[in-house]
């Protein structure tokens, strides 16, 4: 009998593959795995207690089954369908199941598992290959239940232990999940994703002294695992060891096995390293790249380039972003592309360049506070206060700039010596958000105004 039911197991079977992070995956070896395919059938018929019975004229239907589905699959599980009725044997419905597994018709699988399951409640395969098929749709609470039912009848095969720690790592229950992985590598050593989980587990509770001796004993092993130095990069972050996290990327790199975010990535490290020719090369290398990311991951790069003063960089990147992307803009990626631009110009000295098109961009969009902030600036510096206060005060009735711009018209009315109204704006700026160096200038100003009183 073992091995008409082992016929009955999908032999191709497809590659399935669920990824909540880069590194943690059941892998299409996982499924086509010779370990998998004998756990998910196993023996049959030698242990009654968790077996069903089956009839001599049962086993001949199933003969019959199996010269059926040899050539016509559909035709054999039309034909066992008709077999099936509520005196048969569970075993009927759990061949049954089996087939449509091997079809990848999953929601009948499940249901003929679970039609076995209510004839024989204490069938542990049939726990155990509703949960594998649940897994595949998706329905991981209801699959980890099921293989944990399975467990407590008996079974002890490490495929089971995988994939019931999958099912916790995607529910986040991660002390469950690195229990099981941990059970799963006693039983099934050559599990590369009972390991690959567990390194998860342990990142995902900030355990990254032990994920980092776990992934450098398995790259000893396996110098090119590609998941695993991905991984072995994360735990290196996760314990601030940035350079070596940079060296891990590099690894990677000369691997050729960066992806665009990757190189973003990278150029994000050498950055924080203050190497910043480095990040640079990056940066320009994930642009470059065919695989093209959404536009915000790298009008964030500008915006990095020009908050650290390479507004020449930064200005040059723009521009690529623009050649690259002008034609599929939406609103919201020309503003912040604008934006950007404007205040580059404003940083190099081209003032009136960053307020025309600062004012196309208030034009489009009126309640843009940073643009209006700005414009009041430029305004200011023009010496045109009236319009500068026009501008700040268009700007602080927008909930997320109101304190910058409250603050930016307080100084400018310092500048030309109306401290009452300064005073009264930083004092309303405060009131939102108290802010030590805002005290201090407050506290300064107010010093200033009872000063300019004495005198009078």
């Amino acid at each position: 009998m073992k091995q008409i039911f082992l016929y009955l197991i999908l032999i191709n079977t497809a590659s399935f593959s669920w990824s909540k992070a880069p590194t943690h995956e059941l892998t299409a070896s996982f499924w086509n795995s010779p370990s998998f395919v004998r756990s998910f059938m196993g023996d049959y018929g030698f242990r009654s207690e968790i077996e069903p019975k089956i009839s001599q004229n049962e086993k001949l239907i199933i003969q019959e089954v199996i010269a059926k589905a040899e050539n016509q699959l559909e035709d054999a599980i039309t034909y066992l369908e008709k077999k099936i009725g509520d005196k048969s044997s569970a075993a009927l419905d759990f061949a049954l199941a089996t087939m449509y597994y091997q079809h990848g018709r999953l929601t009948r699988a499940e249901q003929s598992y679970k039609n076995a399951l209510k004839k024989f409640p204490s069938f542990l395969r049939a726990y155990k290959n509703l949960g594998f098929v649940e897994l595949s749709l998706g329905k991981f609470k209801e699959a980890s239940e099921n293989f944990s039912k399975s467990i407590s009848l008996g079974e002890g095969d490490g495929v089971t232990y995988v994939a019931l720690g999958y099912c916790y790592y995607t529910l986040q229950q991660f002390v469950s999940a690195e229990n099981a992985y941990r059970m799963g590598i006693l039983l099934f050593p050559e599990s590369k994703n009972a390991r690959n989980g567990l390194v998860n587990c342990l990142i995902e509770t900030s355990r990254f002294n032990e994920a980092l001796a776990l992934l450098d004993e398995l790259l000893a092993r396996q110098s090119d695992d590609v998941i695993g130095h991905r991984a072995r990069v994360h735990a290196l972050q996760g314990l601030g060891r940035e350079r070596d996290a940079v060296v891990a990327m590099e690894t990677l790199k000369r691997m050729r096995e960066l992806k665009t975010q990757d190189l973003l990535s990278l150029g994000d490290l050498y950055h924080n390293l203050n190497l910043y020719e480095l990040s640079l090369q990056n940066y320009q290398e994930a642009i470059d790249d065919k695989q093209k990311l959404s536009i915000h991951r790298y009008v964030r790069v500008a915006s990095i380039l020009m908050n650290r003063g390479s507004y020449q960089d930064c200005f040059s990147y723009l521009e690529k972003i623009q050649q690259i992307f002008g034609s599929n803009y939406n609103a919201q990626d020309e503003k912040d592309v604008l934006l950007l631009k404007a205040e580059v110009l404003k940083a190099t000295g081209k003032t009136n360049e960053s307020t025309r098109i600062l004012r196309i961009i208030v034009e489009k969009h009126p309640l843009e506070g940073k643009a209006l902030i700005m414009l009041g600036q430029h305004a200011w510096q023009e010496k045109d206060y009236v319009l500068a206060s026009l501008h700040f005060e268009r700007a602080s009735k927008i909930d997320e700039v109101e304190i910058a711009a409250l603050i930016e018209h307080g100084r400018m009315l310092v500048g030309i010596r109306d401290y009452e109204k300064a005073v009264k704006l930083l004092e309303q700026a405060e009131a939102i958000k108290s802010q030590p160096r805002v005290s201090r200038y407050l506290e300064s100003i107010r010093n200033l105004l009872l000063t300019s009183r004495v005198r009078l």
